[in-house]
């Protein structure tokens, strides 16, 4: 699990090993999450195996930090030996 600012808000970005992906949280008010989106790239009508399985760590590239003036986060895939970076914005 990572967490990042964007914006005004506070994002936690948790991995999902077993099934792959990232689920994304709203936590500025921490008593009150809200789940903003799941980010995967795996295709559930195929092989276990999607293109990027088994995400084991994350990085939160804030947006002064990152080459698009974005903020980022970087996953690496234990199973597949891939990397997934995602552009993160706020809802």
């Amino acid at each position: 699990m990572v967490v990042g600012r964007v914006g005004h808000r506070q994002l936690a970005m948790v991995a999902l090993e077993r099934i792959g992906g990232v689920m994304v949280y709203d936590v500025t008010d921490p008593n009150a999450p809200v789940f903003q989106q799941y980010l995967t790239t795996r295709d559930f009508n195929g092989s276990v195996i999607s293109p990027d399985s088994g995400p084991e760590g994350m990085a939160f590239v804030t947006a002064d930090q990152s080459p698009t003036g974005r903020p980022l986060l970087a996953v690496g895939n234990e199973v597949t030996g891939t990397v997934n970076l995602w552009g993160v914005v706020a809802s």
